[in-house]
């Protein structure tokens, strides 16, 4: 497996998939990181390769994971972006070896999204990002795909197998968690992963905790990751602008293993994707299937996919996700409404028992390899 982008104990990457895989086959992970990594962790050999710090010296990642690539005896090259489907695609015509591209997003539109890029080229960079991915997609074995909306667009550039693997939790570590009764509080919101303003709501976030704070002076809010830097300065300064310190509280990220105990204990999950892109209008979050298998009811965006799977399940409440006072109507009707959050947490858990879970998708995942294998 290579990645030139994500962390080497990435959710899907490593957590789902390699290990996944590695129940039948010798699986090598190649990832960029600030930690030297070369043993083998659940049955997976990780190997890390130096990150840059500096973002516009990333070709300087995708040589060294492509020599480290090459150090390999590999019969596939897994790739997870369309900067690490380069070097498979150089290492497939070097090795003659096969392909599978992993499509996590929709990177044309993440990629002209970048800030160092002017607004006035962002078409261009979005055409140029589309036609040179969908170039390389063609030396693919077989592309995986994470939602259906991708589908047509490589379908149409390969003939090659494009299936539709979904990013579900693995339900057995939350089936595993108890709710603590001294950790639990019904009161908490929590919001699982990487929150900046501009994408993931941020402000509006804070905007409804200031305003529910005013009717529930015990409510906490609760970010499991990051906050980048600058918007991590702006919310300090509005919570202690407001008085709000024991109401925020941030954790760093955490081990994959411990999030169920974190969102269990938690009241209600939030999910709010700004309409800012075609990736963030489309995509469908990880967390939101851990909310559900955590069995929280959600308070999340109305956006198409996200919405296709809370009304199917009926496990929480859509939201326009740029209305701070739609945000907190919505979990103020949930604290107000106990029985109701309880039921939206039961439909969203029975939802990934029997339709949203990880052991589904490594089926299909490993009945790809199968197929590649013997081709």
């Amino acid at each position: 497996m290579l990645t030139t982008v994500h962390a080497p104990f990435d959710d899907r990457i490593f957590h789902k998939e390699a290990k996944s895989l590695a129940k039948v086959y010798d699986v090598v992970l190649i990832a960029p990181s600030d930690e030297v990594i070369n043993t083998r962790i659940d049955g997976v050999r990780v190997i890390t390769v130096k990150k840059p710090k500096d973002k516009l010296l990333h070709p300087l990642t995708l040589w060294r994971v492509f020599i480290a690539g090459l150090k390999q005896d590999c019969d596939v090259y897994h790739c997870h972006e369309p900067s690490s489907l380069l070097v498979a695609t150089m290492l497939k015509f070097i090795r003659r070896k096969k392909i599978i591209y992993d499509v996590h997003e929709y990177y044309p539109s993440i990629i002209a999204g970048d800030l160092l890029f002017p607004p006035i080229i962002r078409p261009f960079i979005h055409r140029i990002a589309d036609i040179g991915e969908t170039l390389m997609a063609r030396c693919a074995d077989a592309i995986i795909i994470v939602r259906d909306d991708l589908k047509k667009r490589f379908s149409t550039v390969s003939n090659r197998d494009v299936e539709t693997i979904f990013v579900y939790p693995d339900s057995r570590l939350f089936l595993e968690i108890e709710r603590s009764p001294a950790l639990y509080s019904p009161r908490s919101v929590i919001y699982e992963g990487g929150v900046d303003i501009r994408k993931r709501g941020l402000d509006k976030y804070l905007y409804a905790l200031k305003s529910l704070s005013k009717k529930y002076p015990d409510i906490i809010f609760k970010i499991v990751g990051v906050i980048p830097g600058s918007d991590l300065e702006w919310a300090n300064q509005f919570v202690m602008r407001n008085g709000l310190e024991s109401n925020f509280d941030v954790h760093d990220w955490v081990n994959y293993a411990d999030v169920p105990k974190y969102l269990v204990n938690s009241g209600v999950g939030v999910i709010l994707f700004q309409p800012v892109s075609y990736n963030n209008i489309m995509g469908i979050p990880n967390k939101l299937f851990d909310y559900m298998a955590a069995g929280i009811p959600v308070v999340a965006s109305n956006n198409p996919n996200i919405s296709r799977i809370v009304e199917d399940s009926n496990c929480g409440i859509l939201v326009d996700p740029m209305d701070d006072h739609m945000i907190a109507d919505a979990i103020d009707y949930l604290f107000e409404n106990p029985d109701v959050a309880r039921q939206f947490g039961k439909n969203g858990r029975d939802a990934i028992k029997t339709k949203y879970n990880w052991i589904n998708m490594e089926k299909k995942l490993l009945g790809l390899y199968k197929k590649i294998a013997v081709h």
